[in-house]
């Protein structure tokens, strides 16, 4: 039988354990405490019904797709060796946050009483979350740092958001949440951005026919990490793998929120980094919950530093791959494993999550230096 997509039970709070309905809130933010929300769904109703990987197609809630721009489904490529590259700089933004944002902008357009949705953003979710709104027909309104690339910048008001610039990316995100003029759609704790992401880990499983040793992802927010922990585990729990893969973590210099909460590697790190503007972020709700990510796979952290950043960028750039420099870390991350001896298995993949075109004259002229 096959099976299109997971029903849903309810939203639970991460903090107090409150229920809520996906259809009735007015928040993605708990009203009994303020914390954040997880989507429950009913994996079980699905285990027995799916008896092989063909007849799963998605992990995703069954929210209607109001708004689709042909996210997903990206590309995985062997790169060199054991190595792997899935390609979600190749959805229709350049991130894998279209797959967060198709799902969570299609849920606003269908309870259809939003007509503002309000994020904050280094550029790749603002810019998703532009893009997405305006093929809904709603008004974006996107809190950036005031570093933001140019390039970045400029998507944003080609897709018709209201950019507000705000500091720097805590700041941001400060102002955003304070806004009540919308509904506050920010990927840093809305559970649908998890939901709309898993699929990542059923596509590389699919692709390779096989569960990858390794995955290097990079983390800011960290939602694809979480995406791929649950995904992962709904696939084993539907049997149709029998173990999960190692989960590393992959962050910046001076931003990494991960370093006192798991063994944590550092790469050239000799000041914070001024190039992986999309993994500046310390305030991260969910950090708790990534280090579980991370340390219930047995994994670990990584931290990349601005010199090691050019050169892995340098090498995917000459490959043909347009990384940015953010999804680079996870190149970089893997060189160093293979230089210093660290065992990433037989069967590694690293997520290149975001496209370098968004700015190629500074990447230029990172590799020409």
């Amino acid at each position: 039988m096959i099976v299109e997509c997971i029903n849903v039970i309810s939203l639970k709070c991460s903090k107090c354990e409150f229920s809520a309905d996906l259809s009735t809130i007015n928040s993605f933010f708990c009203p009994k405490c303020g914390s954040f929300y997880d989507l429950i769904l009913d994996v079980k109703s699905v285990k027995g019904v799916v008896n092989d990987l063909s007849e799963l197609k998605s992990l995703s809630p069954c929210i209607k797709r109001s708004v689709v721009l042909g996210e997903g489904r990206t590309p995985l490529i062997n790169f060199h060796g054991n190595l792997y590259l899935k390609l979600e700089n190749l959805n229709p933004t350049g991130s894998f946050k279209d797959r967060g944002a198709a799902l969570a902008i299609s849920w606003v357009k269908n309870v259809g009483k939003f007509k503002t949705v309000i994020e904050d953003s280094s550029g790749n979710a603002g810019i998703a979350v532009s893009a997405y709104s305006a093929g809904a027909g709603l008004k974006a309104r996107i809190y950036v740092p005031s570093t933001i690339p140019e390039g970045k910048y400029l998507m944003l008001r080609v897709f018709g958001a209201e950019v507000i610039k705000a500091g720097t990316r805590n700041d941001a995100h400060r102002k955003a949440t304070s806004d009540r003029e919308g509904l506050y759609v920010g990927h840093v704790i809305n559970p649908l951005f998890i939901e709309g992401m898993k699929d990542i880990a059923l596509e590389i499983v699919k692709d390779l026919r096989s569960v990858p040793d390794t995955i290097l992802a990079p983390v800011a927010s960290g939602t694809l990490i979480l995406a791929l922990w649950k995904g992962f585990n709904e696939l084993r729990e539907l049997g149709l793998i029998d173990r999960i893969p190692r989960l590393i973590s992959v962050q910046a210099c001076g931003y990494s929120t991960l370093k006192d909460m798991v063994k944590t590697y550092y790469i050239e790190c000799d000041h914070p980094s001024e190039l992986a503007d999309a993994l500046r972020l310390t305030i991260v709700p969910r950090i708790n919950q990534i280090a579980n990510a991370v340390k219930g796979s047995s994994g670990f952290n990584m931290v990349v530093g601005d010199k090691a950043l050019v050169k892995a960028l340098k090498e995917l750039w000459v490959r043909g791959i347009t990384a940015e420099p953010s999804s680079a870390a996870t190149y970089a991350a893997y060189r160093y494993a293979m230089k210093e001896g660290i065992d990433l298995g037989n069967l590694v993949v690293a997520i290149i999550t975001g496209s370098g075109l968004k700015y190629v004259k500074d990447i230029g002229r990172l590799i020409a230096t």
